[in-house]
């Protein structure tokens, strides 16, 4: 049985959510709601519909991870208690992944050589400011 990890993504906006194998990287699966002020409402049931149609269950997750900012307090709030839940109910870890370092990964790793880059990723905090 592979090692699946689900990914959860609550700190902006755009609510997300991937399983992986984490024994190759590969993507099994992503989904996403661009509805604002809904995380909470929809969250659940595009877990639930994404580990169905990857073909899987709850029970064969390894781990969770969820995004620990930063970003929405209330997004982060959600996220964290749906993965601290899924957790529990199934025993086993949860992983906080920092949502700055997540982007710049992102972006490094779809560059050439992305070593000859300074990235420095940066998300509206509002109130004409950034976090960085």
């Amino acid at each position: 049985m592979p090692l699946i990890i689900l990914a959860l993504e609550t700190s902006s906006p755009i609510c997300s959510i991937a399983l992986h194998n984490a024994e190759n990287g590969r993507l099994l699966g992503q989904a996403e709601l661009r509805l604002e002020k809904s995380h909470s409402t929809h969250l659940t049931v595009l877990i639930e519909q994404l580990v169905a149609n990857t073909g899987h269950t709850l029970r064969d997750l390894a781990a969770v991870a969820v995004s620990d900012g930063p970003g929405s307090y209330t997004g982060l709030r959600i996220g964290a208690a749906a993965a601290k839940g899924l957790c529990f109910a199934l025993d086993v870890p949860l992983v906080a992944v920092g949502t700055l370092p997540a982007l710049a990964h992102q972006v490094a790793t779809r560059t050439p050589r992305p070593d000859a880059y300074h990235y420095a990723p940066m998300l509206d905090a509002r109130r004409q400011e950034v976090y960085t």
